[in-house]
């Protein structure tokens, strides 16, 4: 079976639509079924990842996220944030001694957040904005 890629702009739009069309959707694998739905109706070939849809609504600025997630056994670092791919920042505390502790990290794009040990996201809910 082939498939084709649409271009950012004709997601952008079908995001646009879902949202409207749908108001909150609450999970990801649903939100890219509607997308889906959206863009076949210009094109039955295309096809896009859940991922792409979630990145494409957050930089745009077309939807607001709500992150739930659960608590990993492994250790966080810094780096790319697992929702956008933004920079993560920490999030400091100040100690009694008047030294700074590091508590978690938190992208300021999307406002994913995470402790010492790694939060994983598990479910994603999409307002739109």
């Amino acid at each position: 079976m082939a498939y084709r890629k649409p271009s950012d702009t004709e997601i952008v739009e079908a995001i646009k639509d879902a949202l409207h069309r749908h108001g909150v959707v609450n999970s990801q694998r649903k939100m890219t079924e509607l997308v889906l739905k959206e863009l076949h109706r210009h094109d039955p070939d295309y096809s896009v990842s859940g991922s792409r849809v979630r990145r494409l609504a957050i930089l745009n600025d077309l939807a607001s996220l709500d992150i739930h997630g659960r608590d990993s056994t492994t250790k966080t670092r810094a780096g790319a944030c697992p929702v956008c791919g933004g920079k993560t920042e920490k999030i400091r505390n100040l100690t009694v001694y008047g030294g700074t502790v590091t508590m978690g990290y938190k992208c300021k794009t999307c406002g994913y957040w995470t402790g010492l040990k790694h939060r994983v996201p598990t479910l994603y809910i999409f307002s739109p904005k």
